[in-house]
């Protein structure tokens, strides 16, 4: 490619305060490419194997652990927009790598379907908090009828066998919120919601909960990309205590629960599998005949996890770290350099919970966030690297290890690049030069590429014997690139010249053999440069 020219949620802060005193088979999709690229790799004669002895070796799922895993996911107004990243004074450190600003949404869903792919979670569980009827979309954050976005995004990626969606259900949001601002014209929590008006005829209403909520779930996302629990979609709700709600025992909040269930079913031939706060059940018994599971979320700065037993099962709530510290509100659990998540999932997939949610993948506002950041310094972004957390998250998915590891070129935790600033501006904010790409399935590659430039990928799972293969274009006959792994090279790769600077070949990058369960420094280096590039893969042989 030639150079171009010239707010903290009240609710939240309450409920934790609240809880405390309760005591990858990853598809090569974003950026474009087939499922499996030894298919279309260019032949050559097969070079010797490259023997890596090193490596870590590092926790991870137990085959015996088959609970399944997820993440919430919320998508603010100020999220899908890049920002501002600002709440009420605390320091936000984990910025994303992805810069959304001045970028269609669509893009913003396509580079967070890349991420949860990578993160080999089973389902996101979207934060769903209703919309004003009438209104325009998106009518603030979370409102479900966005999800179609999210939807084709999955689809574009190839990724509709590998990530299903849940819903988790915002209930002071959706319920509360929304009623005053139907009612009052105000929004906030005061009046609470009455579990006790069906109509809507006082400070209630099912309306809130089902048509202007979870309804527009169901319209919005296709049910063969529902996660399912024994063939029903997984809903999960959050709290409906008194802060926000009254009225809720005497089996109000049950008869609501019946409610929707009765509605899905009849409009939608979906049964949900409903797991409620804790609070649900300590409010209303009731709730207990209705719903399927409930969870005890998590306590800042204790506990960082919980384990929850309903109906048979256990379900684990956890968090990678977490900070709000403004005025005299001080809330932190530390990441500790991302062993807080380990421990976590150790004490809940491990223990083999039915299911385990992670907040929150997108929940910068709270320092929670679990998505790319930004390539800096600890002290600024709380991760040792960028893609520290998505790799833990890896290492407790199903698939620690997978027969298909895909690897987006853009999303390097380290680089090092000849020029100053992303020449395209697009995607990060550092020296890698980022354009978006017309491969297949769209998604950007790395661009500009000039000798003596490398990027760097940090944890990343290889065992056993694994075939390298990255996607390039160049319209150069001589150009090349190397694998390093753990500083052990792989042999230099001239590329062939692919007939243009978006023109994708994906070519054969050697072999290597690494001990079982291990985990490594992947560097591609370019001994001699000017070519694009948009991914590569490791597949085991």
């Amino acid at each position: 490619m030639q150079r171009p020219t010239g707010t903290w949620p009240t609710h939240r802060i309450l409920l934790l305060c609240a809880a405390l005193a309760l005591a990858v088979g990853t598809p090569a999709a974003l950026g474009g490419g087939p499922a499996s690229a030894s298919a279309s790799a260019a032949s050559a004669a097969a070079p010797a194997v490259v023997v890596d002895d090193g490596g870590t070796s590092l926790t991870h799922r137990a085959a015996a652990d088959t609970g399944a895993l997820g993440v919430t996911f919320g998508f603010e107004t100020s999220t899908l927009a890049g920002g501002p990243y600002t709440n009420q004074g605390s320091t936000i450190y984990n910025l994303p790598m992805y810069q959304a600003a001045d970028q269609p949404s669509s893009q913003f869903w396509l580079n967070c379907v890349e991420q949860l792919v990578s993160a080999g979670v089973d389902f996101v569980a979207v934060d769903t908090r209703g919309f004003v009827p009438g209104s325009a979309v998106p009518n603030g954050g979370g409102d479900p009828r966005e999800l179609t976005e999210l939807v084709a995004a999955i689809n574009q990626a190839g990724a509709a066998g590998t990530l299903k969606i849940a819903a988790f259900d915002d209930t002071p949001a959706s319920m509360t919120d929304k009623k005053n601002q139907v009612k009052h014209h105000t929004g906030g929590y005061s009046p609470p919601f009455d579990m006790s008006d069906t109509t809507g005829a006082g400070e209630g209403g099912y309306q809130y909960l089902w048509d202007d909520d979870l309804k527009a779930f169901f319209q919005a996302v296709p049910s063969s990309m529902l996660y399912k629990v024994d063939g029903r979609p997984l809903v999960y709700l959050w709290s409906d205590n008194s802060f926000a709600f009254s009225n809720q025992g005497g089996g109000n909040s049950a008869a609501m629960l019946s409610y929707v269930r009765t509605q899905a079913q009849a409009q939608f031939g979906e049964n949900p599998y409903f797991v409620t706060d804790q609070s649900w059940i300590a409010n209303d018994p009731g709730v207990a005949s209705v719903a399927d599971g409930q969870d005890a979320w998590f306590g800042v700065p204790s506990p960082a996890y919980t384990n929850a037993t309903l109906n048979g099962h256990t379900f684990g709530a956890t968090v990678p770290g977490f900070s709000f510290v403004t005025g005299s509100t001080n809330m932190v659990i530390d990441p500790d350099h991302g062993r807080t998540l380990v421990n976590d999932l150790a004490a809940t997939v491990g223990a083999n919970d039915s299911l385990t949610l992670v907040e929150g993948f997108s929940d910068w506002l709270e320092n929670a966030a679990l998505w790319r950041t930004e390539d800096a310094p600890y002290a600024t972004t709380l991760r040792d690297y960028p893609g520290q957390d998505i790799n833990i998250l890896r290492r407790y998915s199903k698939a620690p290890f997978p027969g298909t590891l895909t690897v987006q070129a853009e999303t390097a935790d380290s680089v090092s690049d000849t020029t100053s600033g992303n020449d395209f501006g697009v995607y990060r904010a550092d020296g890698l030069d980022v354009q978006t790409t017309t491969d297949t399935g769209g998604g950007w590659n790395v661009g500009l590429v000039a000798t003596g430039e490398w990027e760097q990928w940090n944890e990343v799972p290889l065992q056993n014997t694994e075939d390298f293969t990255v996607r390039v274009a160049t319209p150069n006959p001589s150009t090349q690139l190397r694998f390093v792994v753990d500083g052990v090279a792989g042999p230099t790769l001239t590329v062939p010249d692919t007939g243009g600077w978006q023109t994708w070949q994906t070519v054969d990058a050697g072999t290597f053999q690494f001990k079982p369960g291990t985990y490594h420094t992947v560097r591609i280096e370019y001994p001699n440069g000017g070519l694009n590039v948009d991914w590569w893969q490791a597949v085991s042989s």
